[in-house]
């Protein structure tokens, strides 16, 4: 599962480390969003996660503006370009997990579908 993550990011940008994508992720996934809720969804220290999202801003995946209830703090949201990035990303990876899944008997992809719900049912944030 960790090569397919890598091998997809790395085939849709060779520019990103996974640190960046991930916080790419999730500012996609809560916009807007401040750096410091992305380092706490991340259980990373702030100064990783905006040096990350500099780069991100520098490769026009993601913009920055001042929150106008709290000047101190920044907002983040993804560029049209970052948001079309992960979802290239994510439609990548299901192409590619379609295929491993696609190559096993029925009787074990069955199984093996059975494990992933499983895993993702017990696999929350919350438990981590």
């Amino acid at each position: 599962m960790v090569a397919i993550a890598d091998s997809t990011l790395e085939h849709a940008t060779g520019q990103l480390t996974l640190t960046q994508f991930h916080a790419l992720r999730v500012v996609s996934e809560r916009t807007p969003v401040t750096m410091s809720r992305v380092a706490g969804e991340l259980a990373m220290n702030p100064s990783t996660v905006t040096r990350a999202c500099e780069r991100l801003t520098s490769l026009d995946l993601l913009q920055k503006a001042p929150n106008p209830l709290n000047r101190r703090e920044t907002l983040l949201a993804p560029t049209a370009k970052g948001r079309q990035l992960v979802g290239q990303v994510d439609e990548d990876r299901r192409r590619v997990l379609a295929g491993v899944l696609d190559r096993l008997d029925d009787d074990v992809r069955a199984a093996v579908l059975t494990a992933f719900a499983d895993f993702a049912r017990v696999a929350t944030p919350d438990a981590l």
